[in-house]
């Protein structure tokens, strides 16, 4: 028996970054940034995007990227609705209560350490911490903790301390993002159709996450559009499962 997707978790998914020029209290997406500035103005265009289609956009700047990223240039290109900066870390809840998306397109080696060890020292590691803490969407760029000195490490025990501190964050709830995916996360958002036995849906991209999948009866098999993202949480609960996936 084919399964659709229960109408709340439909509700709550198509909710998520979606598209709406009526940004209400609770609604709004923070982009948080680290001192990194690797193809940072590829990612800055998306973002861009997504005000574009009427979200309503804050920026949150760490200590580092004041002193490394233009974050002038920034806030002129992205005239976001409020600016935070390391002192709003004492204004935590206020950020939690007026956003339900938080982004991060330059995680570094030092927030992503921070966040998994639970050090939660300074302003953005907690923000992303708080925001995962309340079950809410995350989604990181980690490929600058892929690159240091403008290269990547063939060090073995590095990249295994890299790749385990990425999995954890996975496992707290946090959503990768990267160059591949970027227009289908920050542009075509969170959207996934019911889909009747016979329906074939088409053209419409998303992420299905861990927590999705786990609002779904086991042993179903669930119908979804070609381009659907199922992150690798996903796809793993899926199996424990025992749920079918077909893509239409």
């Amino acid at each position: 028996m084919k399964t659709k997707i229960t109408s709340n978790v439909l509700e709550d998914l198509s909710r998520r970054l979606k598209g709406d020029s009526s940004s209400v209290s609770g609604e709004g997406v923070v982009v948080v940034f680290n001192g990194s500035n690797i193809r940072l103005d590829k990612k800055l265009e998306y973002i861009k995007s997504l005000k574009q289609r009427g979200m309503m956009i804050s920026l949150a700047f760490s200590f580092m990227a004041e002193g490394i990223i233009d974050t002038k240039r920034i806030v002129d290109y992205l005239n976001p609705y409020k600016v935070y900066k390391e002192a709003d870390i004492f204004n935590l809840q206020d950020i939690v209560r007026e956003n339900s998306t938080l982004i991060g397109p330059n995680i570094t080696t030092n927030t992503l350490s921070k966040v998994a060890l639970g050090m939660i020292d300074s302003f953005v590691p907690s923000l992303i911490w708080t925001f995962l803490y309340k079950n809410k969407k995350v989604y990181l760029d980690f490929s600058s903790v892929k690159q240091y000195l403008g290269e990547e490490t063939q060090n073995k025990g590095i990249l295994d301390l890299i790749n385990g501190h990425v999995k954890t964050l996975e496992k707290m709830g946090a959503i990768e993002i990267n160059e591949n995916n970027f227009k289908q996360v920050y542009l075509d958002g969170v959207q996934i159709p019911i889909v009747d036995s016979d329906r074939k849906v088409e053209g419409i991209k998303k992420v299905l996450t861990e927590k999705d999948i786990l609002s779904i009866s086991a042993k179903s098999n669930l119908i979804l559009p070609r381009g659907t993202i199922l992150t690798p949480l996903a796809k793993d609960k899926s199996k424990e499962k025992n749920i079918t996936i077909q893509f239409k």
